[in-house]
């Protein structure tokens, strides 16, 4: 079989990206672009938009606060 792109203009860019062994790469957080607060009743949830390594401004995803708290540890103290 050889390589073939149907149309030029939709080759993907290739990114430096460390994969493992088991074909899998770590994602940490870089930068919080945006943040959000929803209110319920009477509770606040705080919510950021996160930039993550490997991905561009577009791939941006909203976390929550307690999930980046609990699974980032040291990301808030970096920002």
């Amino acid at each position: 079989m050889k390589k073939c792109l149907r149309d030029p203009k939709e080759r993907v860019e290739v990114r430096d990206v460390k994969l493992k062994t088991d074909l899998v790469y770590e994602e940490k957080p870089v930068a919080v672009i945006d943040c959000k607060e929803w209110v319920t009743c009477n509770h606040v949830v705080k919510f950021y938009k996160v930039l993550w390594s490997n991905h561009g401004e577009e791939d941006a995803t909203w976390e929550g606060e307690d999930y980046l708290r609990e699974v980032y540890k040291t990301f808030f103290e970096n920002q």
